[in-house]
């Protein structure tokens, strides 16, 4: 029996179901002990980290110059593709290839979660939750190095800053919420059916091409409010929005939020029905 509570609390949670608790409490327990298992998750996904870069001297700094090379190239081509002063254009493109990198990557590499952690799954006893906290961790710590650019850019341009900047710390809370169901069902669904996780690959750049990141909206002019119906604006312009001085609408708030509200409703209902047979499917 392990001395710290929290195992001890984890043994019981992850031995098997208890007499008379139903699939939805053990569903809950297994995400209560994987949220208090914080030191657990951390460790694992910066453990990943540096296996990821070991021996390398720039480490995950090496996705930061790439992303600065690109913005920069991208920036200065598209400005004048698009007839845009380059002191407005470059800090909305910067500040838009951070927060897609991070939703992107919470997108493909959760699909994977379980898969990566099959080692773990069939060998030690812990929630599941654990394993899609590693992965949003993990594509979290990349994000904080990434954050240099938008840093960088938004000094480079002397963009204003007021206390409504702060506002997208809310919008950087609403990505990793949402990346937190998103990894796991989709983690689940592609640990299942292993044709999924390229699909959804797929999509993601689709998604980029359709989500004003490289473009600004007002070239819909009349059909603008067509934005208002992309999940991703919606969750990329409350994070990027508020560091420009732009006040974020309504509608964008309320499609954020909706879609977060029923992404955990959806993916709770298949995480208490499909849990128990994750460690069967990796």
């Amino acid at each position: 029996m392990s001395a710290n509570p929290a195992l001890r609390m984890m043994d019981k949670t992850v031995a098997g179901p208890a007499a008379g608790r139903t699939m939805g409490q053990r569903a809950l327990d297994d995400l209560m002990i994987g949220i208090k298992s914080w030191w657990l998750w951390n460790t694992m996904a910066w453990q990943d980290i540096r296996q990821a870069y070991r021996g390398s001297v720039l480490g995950p700094f090496w996705l930061t110059i790439s992303m600065g090379i690109m913005v920069g190239a991208l920036g200065v081509l598209y400005s004048a593709i698009f007839k845009m002063e380059i002191t407005i254009f470059l800090p909305y493109l910067a500040l838009g290839f951070l927060f897609w990198g991070l939703i992107s990557s919470l997108i493909t590499d959760g699909t994977s979660a379980f898969v990566k952690a099959e080692g773990i799954l069939l060998q030690v006893r812990m929630p599941m939750t654990v394993h899609v906290l590693r992965s949003v961790a993990r594509n979290f710590i990349i994000f904080l190095h990434n954050c240099i650019i938008g840093f960088a850019v938004l000094l480079l341009f002397s963009v204003p800053q007021s206390l409504y900047s702060f506002v997208s710390l809310v919008g950087l809370a609403f990505i990793l919420l949402n990346g937190f169901w998103v990894t796991l069902l989709f983690g689940m669904f592609c640990t299942r059916f292993r044709d999924i996780g390229p699909i959804v690959s797929s999509l993601v750049q689709i998604v980029f091409f359709m989500t004003p990141i490289i473009w600004m909206p007002e070239a819909l002019g009349e059909y603008f409010w067509v934005m208002y119906l992309n999940p991703a604006y919606a969750f990329i312009e409350i994070a990027r929005g508020p560091l420009l001085g732009h006040t974020v609408p309504l509608p964008v708030w309320a499609m954020a939020v909706g879609v977060t509200l029923l992404g955990y409703l959806v993916t709770f209902l298949f995480f208490a029905r499909f849990r128990a047979r994750i460690p069967f499917w990796v």
